[in-house]
């Protein structure tokens, strides 16, 4: 079984996409996609209650998907009831947009996020690589100092050719990093980190709709990797990561 942990649904408004549900679920089908941890892109861009309750309202229609929730630290009045509500409802993984929302890491509101997460829970924390442009040299050292902060699982997200010596470093540093691979298409990419870090400690993801699920799924199918490493990759570490059982 494949597990995106990277996929999001509803509307964008930045360009058009096919990015309604059943869009997103018939895509990730006809790529052998077998469950996906999705985020509504109301949750982003808009309200982060309303887009909670508009992924938890999917996740209970189809059993696929796992949702992800998203919290603003800029929201921050009634932040600490919304976590709350969402651990109570079974949510494990929380994503933050601060490329998206314009906060930086070093951040009071979002430091508070984590101290709720960690007093309350065993939560995965997926964080992007890439905030404010392009070359963003430093933004996986702030993570990696989260890391060793919080007692978390950090998922960094937009790992690529032109940071990978710092994803290295900070996934050698801190035992609680993963590294999710949807930029992950340069040659030799898995082979390296899966040499420097381990193959348990990546996570294959797609950003589905945002991108095709063929540029990031293709280059790890081919890449010279042991079939056991490729299977954690694709399925195995989160789904441990998550505590699902009969899950490689």
């Amino acid at each position: 079984m494949i597990v995106d942990c990277n996929t999001f649904f509803g509307f964008w408004p930045r360009r058009q996409l096919m990015s309604d549900l059943e869009s997103v679920r018939a895509e990730a089908s006809t790529h052998g996609i077998g469950k996906l941890l999705v985020c509504s892109f109301r949750g982003i861009l808009d309200d982060h209650t309303e887009g909670n309750d508009e992924t938890l309202k999917a996740c209970q229609l189809y059993p696929e998907l796992e949702p992800v929730a998203t919290l603003n630290p800029h929201r921050w009045l009634g932040v600490e009831e919304e976590i709350d509500r969402l651990l109570a409802q079974g949510v494990k993984v929380f994503r933050l947009f601060p490329e998206i929302q314009h906060w930086p890491y070093r951040f009071m509101p979002f430091y508070r996020i984590l101290e709720m997460l960690e007093d309350k829970s065993d939560a995965i924390v997926i964080c992007p690589a890439r905030v404010g442009g392009h070359q963003n040299n430093g933004v996986m050292t702030d993570i990696a100092e989260l890391a060793n902060e919080y007692d978390l699982t950090f998922v960094i997200s937009g790992v690529f050719y032109g940071n990978l010596a710092e994803a290295i470093a900070v996934t050698q540093s801190e035992e609680n990093i993963l590294l999710e691979t949807h930029l992950l298409n340069s040659p030799d990419g898995f082979e390296v980190l899966v040499e420097e870090v381990g193959a348990d400690r990546i996570v294959y993801g797609s950003k589905s709709p945002l991108h095709h699920v063929n540029s990031s799924l293709l280059p790890l199918i081919n890449a010279s990797i042991s079939d056991d490493d490729r299977e954690k990759i694709l399925s195995g570490n989160i789904s441990r990561e998550l505590g699902w059982s009969g899950c490689k």
